[in-house]
């Protein structure tokens, strides 16, 4: 039985005192299911790229996917992708607990 379930990402700027005039640039990614419950706690990469890589990975989101919807995380929005899972050791493969949510 498959296993539904939405990706959300987001671009988070940190402010660092260390880095004068700039901060710290993260991609946040969290997946709930579809009645919101999070399936563990988000997790933070260096930028989209490893995001995309981990969802056409094992997430079974396809490069166009990611691409119409790059533009809206680079202005700051949140992005929302449906995930069709085959299991629950897809999601471990994404780093979420299925058990969580």
């Amino acid at each position: 039985m498959g296993l539904d379930a939405i990706a959300v990402i987001k671009k988070l700027q940190t402010a660092d005192a260390g880095r004068p005039g700039g901060g710290i640039e993260q991609t946040f990614l969290a997946v709930v299911s579809e009645d919101g419950k999070e399936y563990g706690r988000p997790r933070f990469f260096n930028d989209f790229r490893e995001v995309a890589v981990l969802l056409r990975r094992d997430g079974g989101v396809t490069h166009e996917q990611l691409h119409e919807h790059f533009a809206s995380y680079q202005r700051g929005e949140e992005v929302r992708l449906c995930l069709t899972l085959g299991n629950a050791e897809a999601l471990k493969r994404l780093g979420f607990n299925p058990d969580a949510a």
